[in-house]
């Protein structure tokens, strides 16, 4: 995913001001009525008989003004200017909503851009290889059933934050404000930490890519140890800046490094069919791997709620997001599939590593150009997280600035070593695919959409849809991480014209 890194272009587009930026309002009381029914036993605690029954309202919850709800949420201050120095958020004065909620100024072309630099990123790289697994029918079938599943769940969450404003609660600008409002000050907690895990478990993918690409420009004269923490100095400056507008110019560079590679990596799919190998439709043996990495590939619920605010035709996005995401599901079917048919059974994870000639190393250079630029945009949340949660509101500047650079070059030094630990790229994503992206993108959505809605208001057939996917994505979950735990277990020993199958 690359969600985070289109974080200060939305943040430009979104009409908020101080109040929509600041904590929701204290003053809830009865806001939610409670239900009636008489339900009870397990399915009356997980899905309420009324609409709002059971949400949380804890007027002392200490909201730390600094805590990102969302892995693209900035801190106060972070604001954006034009080149003349004018704000370039909007005034919500005599604009938004009829429930208060500001409108944003996006027309359909920008949100739908902003899409596409979230959703399509590292993970498109190892789509090839999870194909070869499953055979390129299954792999894409696949593909289309987490693509539709993950815009059922994200437009849920768009659902739930309407109505929450239609009862009266403002202030709901990203996943873990509506986390709150559903379980409390727990639930907030449980979706950033998710969402920070997988950030850093981003990041940490971009790492074990960056380590395999180079050792193979460089004929393995470097060692991986070598690659990956030779990044750590130079990250350990980028992640200090405090201000995303700092990292926009990188931010470009990568988007314009990323879109040269995939483009490259594409056409010479083509130029390298040169095998006989028998290219498999189905292979059931890798329907758990495919799963998980399009799960991985797909991720970008955090991102949803933000975006859905920068529109200024609000009620037109969830056919925009279907649009969207339907196109780019077919970009990553066909690259999926370009990729297994090029390489055939030789396909590797990521795809780069099967590409030679003159040009391979200038294609592997640019994407590791690209990831190394995003990783201080994918770690920004993360730093300020968990600045938060071991450094005391007590500690002000400059007693908390040391500790605070500390904290930052220590994330950097422990996902560069997770990097070197795990160096097989493939099973890395599946194991960050079938365990948070899993939760957060399904389990998660559907469960506060029961909680904020209850048995009277859905459908029957909404209703059971939620319920079955909970169930499966939680046994998908389950089985998925244990798959992906046992193989990276296993020794990489297998060799594939000279380089570890990574």
């Amino acid at each position: 995913s690359q969600a985070e890194r289109c974080n200060e272009i939305i943040v430009t587009m979104t009409d908020q001001d101080a109040e929509a930026n600041g904590s929701p309002s204290r003053e809830r009381a009865n806001l939610l009525a409670d239900g009636s029914g008489s339900g009870g036993g397990l399915v009356e605690m997980f899905v309420p008989t009324s609409p709002g029954r059971g949400l949380h309202h804890d007027d002392d919850l200490n909201e730390d003004k600094h805590m990102l709800s969302d892995h693209f949420e900035l801190e106060d201050g972070d604001s954006f200017y034009s080149d003349d120095g004018s704000d370039l958020s909007l005034e919500i004065d005599g604009g938004g909503d009829p429930h208060g909620m500001a409108v944003g100024s996006a027309t359909p072309t920008q949100v739908a851009i902003n899409i596409f630099i979230s959703f399509v990123g590292a993970g498109l790289l190892g789509l090839p290889y999870a194909f070869s697994r499953s055979g390129w029918l299954l792999g894409s079938l696949s593909l289309c059933a987490v693509s539709s599943t993950n815009v059922y769940a994200m437009l849920l969450l768009v659902k739930c934050r309407k109505r929450l404003e239609r009862q009266g609660i403002t202030g709901i600008k990203g996943y873990g404000d509506v986390g709150r409002e559903v379980m409390g000050p727990w639930g907030e907690v449980l979706v950033n930490v998710c969402l920070v895990i997988s950030q850093a478990g981003f990041a940490t993918a971009y790492l074990i890519f960056i380590g395999a690409n180079i050792q193979k420009v460089t004929n393995g004269m470097a060692s991986r140890a070598l690659i990956i923490y030779a990044c750590v100095p130079l990250l350990s400056l980028l992640v200090q800046f405090r201000n995303m507008k700092t990292l926009s110019p990188f931010s470009l560079i990568a988007d314009v490094a990323n879109v040269l590679g995939f483009s490259c990596v594409l056409f010479q799919d083509f130029e390298y069919y040169t095998h006989d190998d028998n290219i498999e439709a189905v292979d059931f043996r890798g329907l758990i791997y495919v799963t998980s990495v399009c799960i991985y590939s797909l991720e970008g619920v955090g991102l949803i709620l933000p975006l859905e605010s920068s529109c200024a035709d609000r009620e037109g996005f969830p056919r925009l997001l279907k649009q969207t995401i339907t196109g780019i599901t077919i970009l990553m079917a066909v690259f999926g599939t370009c990729g297994y048919v090029a390489f055939g059974n030789q396909t590797i994870s990521p795809i780069s590593l099967n590409l030679k000639g003159e040009s391979a190393a200038f294609v592997q250079v640019a994407l590791c150009l690209a990831l190394y630029l995003t990783y201080p945009i994918m770690m920004f949340p993360v730093s300020d997280v968990l600045e938060n949660l071991f450094l005391s509101d007590s500690s002000k500047p400059p007693r908390r600035y040391c500790p605070s650079r500390t904290v930052r070059v220590m994330i950097v030094l422990v996902t560069a070593t997770i990097a070197y630990s795990l160096p097989n790229f493939g099973k890395f994503l599946e194991l960050v695919g079938a365990s948070i992206c899993t939760l957060l993108g399904f389990i998660l959505p559907c469960y506060f959409h029961l909680r904020v809605f209850g048995r009277k208001e859905m459908k029957m057939w909404e209703l059971l849809f939620n319920l079955f996917i909970i169930v499966v994505a939680v046994f998908f979950a389950f089985v998925g991480t244990i798959d992906a735990i046992m193989k990276l277990l296993e020794d990489d020993d297998e060799v594939i014209e000279g380089n570890l199958e990574l």
